[in-house]
């Protein structure tokens, strides 16, 4: 960006690097005002605002358009759809992965879905006894449970941007990986394709052969992060100059 002549301002989550901070009792509602303190800050320098979000931070650059914070968006891997699908999407992929039964993974994510919706509705999340799964399985949910306890999670869960798309009027630039394993570039891009007001300036694309962090890989799974070199494929952030050059934000 700064090679291109576009300022940028990047920070650190809540406790991590030089930012303070509770990144576990912190909910999404307050990472989104972290972003826009951000957004106001910039707007004492610069006319035109915009955001870059990847994952959660696309999600959360999406509700800042919903409610007119930002000129313009670009979500990288963006979670369109509600958290409860994308991560009954990515345990279901995982497991298949792994190359467990189909049995065994339909039992397992039906009631992963059930907790998800209990968590959302405030009710008793439900046990694990009466599932037909090993003991291996019904301890992984148990540490499911532990995490669902949190107020970021139930947030998490109920996520879902589909309701608010119809009110976003300035330009929005998504991209996702085709072999994206945590966030599933169809359905999610398909939702903006649905659910977005026609805008000229729009441009969705899913980018052939990238994990969810943009770098090329051979499966997409997180484990292969690592061993991976390249930072971000360079023709994502050639994607991403072009098209604010396109819009015209100064």
């Amino acid at each position: 960006m700064a090679r291109a002549g576009i300022a940028t301002l990047r920070y650190d989550d809540r406790g991590f690097g030089e930012s303070t901070g509770d990144i576990v009792n912190c909910t999404i509602e307050d990472l989104k005002n972290d972003a826009l303190a951000g957004i106001q800050l910039l707007r004492e320098r610069f006319d035109n605002v915009g955001v870059i979000g990847h994952s959660e931070g696309g999600s959360i650059a999406l509700q800042l358009a919903s409610e007119e914070k930002a000129d313009f968006i670009v979500c990288l891997a963006a979670m369109v759809i509600s958290g409860a699908e994308t991560l009954l999407w990515q345990n279901n992929l995982a497991l298949s992965a792994a190359g467990f039964p189909e049995e065994t993974i339909d039992a397992y994510c039906a009631l992963l879905a059930d907790a998800f919706d209990a968590v959302i509705k405030d009710r008793p999340i439900p046990s694990a006894d009466n599932a037909s799964l090993s003991p291996s399985f019904r301890q992984n949910y148990q540490s499911v449970v532990t995490q669902l306890q949190t107020p970021y999670m139930k947030e998490l869960l109920d996520m879902d941007s589909r309701p608010f798309l119809g009110g976003i009027l300035c330009p929005v630039f998504a991209l996702n990986g085709t072999r994206d394993t945590q966030v599933d570039a169809h359905s999610n891009i398909e939702a903006l394709y649905i659910g977005l007001p026609a805008n000229p300036k729009n441009h969705f694309e899913m980018v052939d052969g990238v994990n969810h962090l943009f770098q090329h890989c051979i499966t997409g799974l997180p484990a292969e992060y690592r061993g991976i070199e390249e930072t971000i494929a360079p023709e994502v952030l050639a994607m991403i100059v072009e098209w604010l050059r396109t819009i015209d934000i100064r």
